[in-house]
């Protein structure tokens, strides 16, 4: 029986990119939140006959809820502030020195549990009022923190607790006796939900990542860390920490890291080579573009993701991004790949924020589909500007565009409803 129909402008990704959008569409449900039909209204409204439920009009755009693959909860306070108060030309680069002067500082204030969770709770209240339902998260070092992460996050997002036990400072380092009984304890209680996390291979000696890879396979959990972000970063891992390994990713391989669908944030200083190395272990990349052009790390390479076959999905990065909005995110995307890629367009962006992270995150059942037997989960967003089309009518691009966010750093709160399992959870 049907109980819920909500009818207006649809939007539905398909997998492998591909983008349906019916200028007329509904979504239709049965009680449990179950759909029973997506599509345009008029396929839908032939086979009801005289018998039409009661039909809500959408509060816009209607199109899946979207998924976040790399973001850092604890910087959530500092969102755009990153590298405030340092220098271009900072030694080392950007990254290494706002680490150090905002990050770290701000991360361990997360010590304090009563902290953290006051942090999550602001962090889970934004994410939601974007539209931004789940991913996967980078928590501190701190067990504590960790959980009480995993606690206030809803049951999408997966957190990592933090690996550093170099090159930080001495209050933010791994608690390296109890690294087997604290993951053991949290994969008890969350399960997958739990994501064993490198920093990055500044900040994680060999020994304690081989430590944790083995662990990430004797639990089953997968693995997330940071890689090849800015030419200071890879100089110091490839000369001064690991001169023997054969490139920055070869570190994280010999280390056992690639064995366990890591994520790998970043990815724009590369060679072929590590290329092959990460299509070879069946790693997948977050790509974060307006992280990546505010600390001036470059841009990832599209077209060599994508004629690999690599997995990718659009992510954040907060808090070197200042927003959690992934619609602005989109809108980054679209301009720091123009020129360059013909691939860069607006149903790529839509897929790599939707139905892209669900796939990577196994979150497909969940989210990402809007088909008959799947969860009725989606949002309804507002357009931005008018959908500009051409003379052969608008596509599923134009439609896109037009809900992208004039100021991607400040952008507006387009995100109107947010639906899962049939039931509005933000509005």
């Amino acid at each position: 029986m049907l109980s819920q129909l909500v009818r207006g402008p649809l939007l539905v990704p398909h997998p492998g990119g591909a983008v349906d959008y019916h200028p007329d569409g509904v979504l239709a449900a049965d009680a449990d939140g179950v759909l029973l039909y997506a599509g345009s209204w008029s396929g839908l409204r032939c086979q009801l006959g005289d018998d039409v439920p009661p039909v809500r009009p959408a509060d816009g755009v209607m199109l899946p809820p979207f998924l976040d693959l790399h973001t850092h909860v604890p910087q959530h306070p500092i969102r755009g502030h990153f590298v405030d108060g340092v220098a271009d030309d900072a030694p080392g680069g950007k990254l290494l020195a706002g680490l150090n002067r905002n990050v770290f500082p701000t991360e361990a204030k997360c010590h304090d549990q009563a902290h953290a969770e006051r942090v999550t709770r602001g962090f889970a209240a934004d994410t939601l009022a974007h539209g931004v339902v789940g991913g996967a998260a980078y928590m501190t070092v701190s067990a504590a923190a960790t959980e009480a992460a995993l606690n206030v996050l809803p049951a999408a997002w997966s957190v990592g607790m933090v690996l550093m036990n170099q090159n930080c400072p001495l209050d933010l380092r791994t608690n390296e006796p109890a690294l087997e009984a604290d993951h053991e304890r949290l994969a008890a209680r969350f399960g997958q939900r739990v994501i064993v996390t490198d920093r990055f291979a500044v900040a994680v000696d060999s020994p304690l990542r081989r430590r944790a890879a083995a662990l990430a396979g004797r639990l089953g959990l997968r693995t997330q860390t940071h890689l090849n972000e800015q030419m200071a970063e890879k100089s110091f891992v490839e000369t001064g920490l690991y001169p023997n390994a054969g490139s920055y990713t070869d570190v994280y391989r010999r280390d056992g890291l690639l064995a366990h669908r890591c994520i790998l944030a970043h990815c724009i200083q590369m060679r072929p080579d590590e290329w092959a190395i990460v299509h070879e272990t069946g790693s997948v990349v977050a790509h974060c573009p307006t992280s990546n052009l505010l600390l001036g790390s470059g841009v990832m390479p599209l077209d060599e993701v994508l004629d690999r076959g690599i997995p990718y999905a659009i992510a954040t990065d907060v808090g070197a991004s200042p927003t959690v909005s992934l619609l602005a995110e989109m809108k980054r995307f679209l301009t720091v790949h123009a020129g360059r890629s013909t691939r860069a367009t607006p149903t790529e962006a839509l897929y790599r924020t939707t139905l892209a992270p669900a796939e990577i995150l196994g979150l497909d059942g969940q989210f990402g589909r809007l088909a008959a037997g799947r969860p009725m989960s989606f949002v309804e967003v507002a357009r931005a500007e008018p959908a500009a089309g051409v003379a052969g009518g608008v596509t599923a691009d134009d439609i896109i565009r037009s809900l992208l966010p004039a100021d991607v750093d400040r952008p507006a709160a387009a995100v109107r409803r947010v639906t899962i399992n049939g039931k509005t959870v933000s509005h």
